[in-house]
């Protein structure tokens, strides 16, 4: 059987990430007027493309995340295209103890929020990153809108093929269990794959956090945001409470 690390990077390498990168870069990048010798912590950083993007562009990055083969692969990723992010291996509540000094921007995008062990581990980690920005600058964080899949009770995810290290093929399939309606749910995903003439498959579970935009605006209020703006696009387009699934927030210090 293939790591679980594995796995997750084959399902990375599922991501159109020029397409991604098209969408999310230029509200970042408006974040910031002139880029040049600005700081960025980008949290929960996966295989590092924001961060690598970002460095292109000349800024100072500081990519975080919990898998060491994630930040291998951001680390190679870096070094293909010539840029030296620093890359550290830490779980995102760990911040303080971590990385030093102030950012004018810091962002945690692909619901990673929602991966915390609980609201008050999310409340936790907004006030660290309130206090670790410059004044006026800004924290960018995109999460599913649980009171959207709650009321049209959306459960199951188109299904995905990528590649695992060694070539072979696989499908993922991924759906939410909604075991503890309001607060959480699970994450289900299942990996399969053809050795020889026999279909092999791996399930994996992840706890995830059910929120919305009640929580997280009382969240970042209550942490010290004083600029708060919830948009359903990376094009600012309106937020709408049950009708958008994404939730992009933009949160000025």
């Amino acid at each position: 059987m293939n790591s679980f690390d594995d796995i997750s990077l084959a399902y990375d390498n599922t991501i159109d990430w020029d397409a991604r990168l098209s969408r999310e870069m230029p509200f970042l990048l408006s974040l910031l007027g002139k880029p040049e010798s600005k700081r960025i912590l980008d949290i929960a950083c996966g295989s590092g493309r924001h961060s690598v993007a970002l460095a292109v562009k000349g800024l100072q990055v500081i990519g975080l995340d919990m898998s060491r083969t994630m930040i291998q692969a951001a680390n190679n990723h870096a070094e293909a295209n010539r840029v030296k992010p620093t890359f550290i291996l830490s779980d995102m509540i760990d911040i303080d103890s971590v990385v030093e000094g102030s950012f004018d921007l810091i962002f945690c995008l692909g619901n990673s929020l929602a991966l915390l062990y609980d609201i008050d581990s999310v409340q936790q980690l907004v006030k660290t990153v309130n206090n670790r920005l410059n004044d006026g600058a800004a924290f960018v964080a995109q999460v599913l809108n649980f009171e959207e899949i709650h009321w049209t009770g959306f459960r199951n995810f188109p299904m995905k093929t990528g590649r695992l290290s060694d070539g072979t093929e696989v499908t993922f399939s991924r759906m939410f269990e909604h075991t503890d309606y309001p607060d959480s749910s699970t994450l289900i995903m299942s990996v399969f794959r053809k050795t020889n003439d026999d279909w092999v498959s791996e399930v994996s579970t992840q706890k995830v956090l059910n929120l919305n935009f009640g929580i997280m605006t009382n969240i970042l209020s209550t942490t010290g945001f004083r600029d708060v703006e919830f948009f359903s696009d990376y094009n600012e387009s309106p937020f709408e409470k049950k009708a958008s699934r994404n939730m992009v927030i933009r949160a000025i210090k």
